[in-house]
């Protein structure tokens, strides 16, 4: 790992040599630019698929997830909680994550649910680059599910992946989130990757459904 890093930053180094530093500053602009620009549209596409469905209110996510917090989320938050948020942070994390399970959950409600993070809102589609995401946690399965069915319906071709641990295809799997504190090997949640252009799809066959 420490030997792709280490050729990962030549390669950089050589690049911004051969093309200047204006150039590569822009590049770098523009990668940032277009990554911010897809992640925005994932969080538009997650949004208005979930509108087609309802939680399980299972809770594993608040239980078992980190949930990471954006800047907007913070200034929300902090303005039902006030500097209180700042002591439920995870003080592990190099990154802005509430502490696990979340501190916000009572038995099975959410305390801050009109001002709940964009994870949250979001999930079971999670940001995990450089793919689109979706968990595979009782309402995942619910949504892929139907995303299969509608492939199959509209796309007519069926989908290889699958979320069972016996037949399920590493291509399509990223891999198993462990957690970081409790230091168990307990697998807590299984992913599938699903590329902008296909959650389009899927939301275009969730409209022609309706």
């Amino acid at each position: 790992m420490e030997e792709e890093r280490g050729d990962l930053k030549k390669q950089t180094l050589l690049f911004r040599d051969l093309v200047g530093d204006e150039l590569f500053w822009f590049t770098v602009s523009q990668n940032v630019n277009a990554m911010e620009k897809n992640r925005r549209r994932f969080e538009q596409l997650a949004l208005a698929i979930l509108e087609y469905f309802e939680c399980e209110r299972c809770c594993k996510c608040c239980r078992e997830m980190p949930i990471h917090l954006n800047d907007e989320d913070i200034d929300r938050i902090w303005k039902v909680d006030g500097d209180a948020l700042f002591d439920k942070l995870d003080e592990n994390e190099v990154d802005d994550y509430l502490k696990t399970p979340c501190p916000y959950l009572k038995g099975n409600e959410c305390t801050i649910y009109e001002s709940k993070p964009m994870s949250c809102r979001m999930f079971p589609f999670v940001v995990i680059r450089p793919v689109p995401t979706l968990q595979l946690c009782p309402m995942g399965k619910k949504v892929f599910e139907e995303y299969r069915r509608l492939a199959r319906k509209y796309g007519k071709k069926d989908t290889k992946v699958q979320w069972d641990d016996d037949n399920a295809s590493d291509r399509n799997r990223l891999p198993d989130y462990c957690g970081s504190g409790s230091g168990s090997s307990e697998k807590k949640a299984v992913y599938v990757a699903l590329p902008i252009g296909v959650l389009e799809k899927f939301l275009r066959y969730l409209q022609t459904e309706k």
